[in-house]
């Protein structure tokens, strides 16, 4: 009789270590999943196609942003088509780019939660009390929606929570895209004179005005204006930006009681802007505010360039605007003063 070995692996799965390891691993399974159950907190699947908010832009109609930390926020509301900062007089900001945020909130989708621990919400900056932004939608009648917002893991990702809720997610959302920082919202061209040409600017000491040919002059000096410097400041006077709003009311910080510069300008409607510039203290920015609107606008050196420096002397032809004792004429011999005695002596010849 012929006894064949086996030599193939099933011999090998009833060896001891492997059903003991087989045994541990089980014995393992069981134990994380008592826990887990224990908790109270299981992981619940979720389809990835499920709206994670649950709500259509058009529904939403106010936004409020704040910073972990308390130091910033900002409150958008819908005003028709529109959207202004409530918290800045309804100050106009951009309201494209708010639309596209709700659209962008309005296509997450509720993945799988990555964890659900308290220790969790606290490690990923998700809890109560510890986040880096909290969203809340308002529609109508009151809030609709809301995310806790957390670390950034990488590019346009970010660990989120909705409030009342265990799990945190891992979401396609750019931590900066929910930015409590108001200035990153603000309509930035409030300023800008699009609609109607310039044709007066005034200061305390002289006035711009422009003719039917469209050639400037100074009122009351019969002086040349270089046409291509005054063009240049119409320019950046009609396009003038700003880096943000500080506020509708005035503090004696933003030193307005002593303008560097104050302008009245005449459009061809004949309205008019009055702005008034003066340099914050121990700043290098700049405050403008303009007679007709609450805000305070904070501008750079390289926002106002040639407003900076608008003096007179500085606008004219050069013909004019050379150095005025240079037009002067020479005084009459009799009006020659006589020289110094120590000048006037001849020289003696040497001994």
């Amino acid at each position: 009789m012929t006894v064949q070995s086996d030599t193939g692996w099933r011999p090998d799965l009833r060896a001891p270590i492997v059903l003991g390891l087989a045994g541990l691993l089980l014995l393992q399974i069981l134990i994380a999943l008592g826990l887990n159950l224990g908790s109270g907190h299981a992981l619940a699947p979720s389809a990835t196609d499920t709206p994670l908010l649950g709500i259509a832009p058009d529904q939403v109609q106010g936004l409020h942003i704040e910073s972990g930390d308390g130091a910033e926020s900002v409150t958008l509301v819908r005003r028709d088509d529109t959207w202004v900062d409530a918290d800045l007089d309804d100050l106009p900001v951009q309201s494209a780019k708010v639309e596209q945020f709700l659209d962008d909130l309005a296509a997450l989708k509720r993945p799988l939660p990555i964890a659900t621990s308290e220790e969790a919400r606290e490690r990923f900056k998700v809890a109560d009390d510890a986040f880096e932004r909290r969203l809340t939608l308002d529609g109508e009648t009151g809030p609709i929606a809301g995310l806790l917002i957390g670390d950034s893991p990488g590019f346009k990702r970010v660990f989120a929570r909705l409030p009342g809720e265990t799990g945190v997610h891992e979401l396609r959302l750019a931590l900066s895209d929910v930015s409590a920082r108001r200035d990153d919202w603000i309509e930035v061209g409030l300023l800008r004179l699009e609609g109607e040409p310039i044709n007066r600017i005034a200061t305390r000491d002289w006035t711009l005005s422009k003719d039917e040919t469209g050639v400037w002059a100074l009122a009351g000096d019969d002086r040349l204006v270089d046409q291509e410097t005054v063009s240049a400041l119409m320019l950046r006077l009609a396009n003038l930006g700003y880096r943000g709003v500080l506020g509708v009311v005035d503090d004696p910080v933003y030193n307005q009681q002593d303008p560097l510069v104050e302008l009245e300008i005449g459009l061809a409607d004949g309205s008019k802007r009055h702005y008034r510039i003066s340099q914050a203290k121990d700043s290098q920015d700049y405050v403008l505010k303009d007679s007709e609107r609450p805000w305070y606008f904070k501008l750079s050196e390289f926002d106002l360039g040639e407003l900076l420096d608008i003096e007179v002397a500085l606008l004219l032809a050069a013909d004019d605007a050379a150095d005025p004792s240079a037009s002067v004429e020479p005084s009459s011999p009799s009006e020659i003063p006589p020289m110094p005695e120590e000048l006037s002596e001849e020289p003696q010849p040497a001994d």
